[in-house]
């Protein structure tokens, strides 16, 4: 969405508190109809990036960070360039923090390699990438405008799933695998990944269906239902919500649960099986165990895949897509 001259992508609805602007990536009339905590996702800034481009030599936006177990870091990027030393990334504290963006002294070079190697984004977009927290927008100085739409890659890539899409344990936004897959396919990418609460509601199948904003679409689904829903459960919505997305003609790539080493093991058996019984014939399915299924590659939480698993996931499932989209 636009709002004081910028792009706020990812970004599906804001509201203004009194602490500043809470930013939701799920519009609050789509969240208030899934099950409890949807909302409370909503609001993590997994994908988040603050957009734009500099009309004067400088800005700087202003973030706080609500309190979190882990460093709440934004990463700034030039188009599709990692930023330099001097402003590769800024730590948003729980008070007002300044970032301070300045436009690259080399920005002719930064488009000449552009150009010579066909990155899709303008290095004149500045891309605040926020982190896998909770972000308050407070406001921008210096004057700032709205890139425009050939300043971006022509086509984008949708995720949706657990908290392993939303980018638990990747360490920094920018290598969750959404991003990755993104960068390496040259499209744009859009996270809707939803930390423990990916249980794929009818209505969520309907919103992600009726937005004409992605190409293709990827479902990772499975592991936020092991513990509380049985297999019959289980099996309805999959058979629902498959049903609901097979009305639209886009690709849609599928996986069920990655290999871990937690409890509920013949259950995840189970519904790895149940997603793949209901896969429509026009959607791509790449069982969760061909992803990733090797045990030193998980972290200490026996669930969440290490920056390891996240590569090798990234990887094998972007050749999946780059095979069949470059049919």
């Amino acid at each position: 969405m636009i709002f004081q001259n910028m792009d706020f992508h990812n970004v599906a609805e804001m509201r203004q508190e009194e602490n500043g602007y809470v930013m939701y990536r799920f519009p609050l009339s789509v969240a208030e109809k899934m099950e409890a905590g949807a909302d409370n996702v909503s609001r993590y800034s997994t994908g988040i990036e603050i957009r734009f481009k500099l009309k004067s030599e400088e800005a700087v936006v202003y973030l706080r960070a609500e309190p979190a177990e882990e460093a709440q870091v934004a990463y700034i990027y030039f188009g599709s360039f990692q930023g330099g030393w001097y402003c590769s990334s800024k730590v948003i504290l729980q008070e007002t923090t300044r970032i301070r963006v300045t436009r690259p002294k080399n920005m002719a070079v930064l488009k000449r390699i552009s150009v010579e190697e066909k990155l899709e984004f303008n290095p004149e977009v500045v891309r605040v990438v926020l982190p896998y927290g909770k972000c308050i927008f407070l406001g921008v100085e210096g004057e700032v405008e709205t890139p425009a739409k050939q300043d971006y890659p022509s086509k984008t890539y949708l995720a949706y799933g657990s908290s392993i899409t939303h980018g638990s344990l990747a360490l920094a936004a920018p290598y969750t695998y959404p991003f990755q897959i993104a960068k390496k396919l040259g499209c744009d990418y859009l996270n809707l990944g939803m930390a423990g609460s990916a249980r794929i509601e009818a209505s969520l199948a309907k919103y992600l269906r009726n937005r004409k904003d992605w190409d293709f679409l990827s479902l990772e689904i499975g592991i936020n239902m092991i513990h509380n829903y049985d297999e019959e459960n289980f099996e309805n919505r999959v058979k629902e919500f498959f049903g609901i997305l097979a009305q639209d003609q886009r690709p849609v790539f599928v996986t069920s649960i990655f290999g871990y080493q937690g409890d509920f093991q013949e259950r995840a058996k189970n519904f790895r099986t149940i997603v793949r019984k209901y896969m429509p014939d026009q959607f791509v399915f790449t069982d969760g165990l061909e992803l990733l299924n090797c045990p030193s590659y998980i972290s200490a939480d026996l669930i969440h895949p290490s920056l390891e698993g996240i590569r090798k996931i990234t990887d094998t499932w972007c050749e999946v897509m780059k095979s069949y989209l470059n049919r």
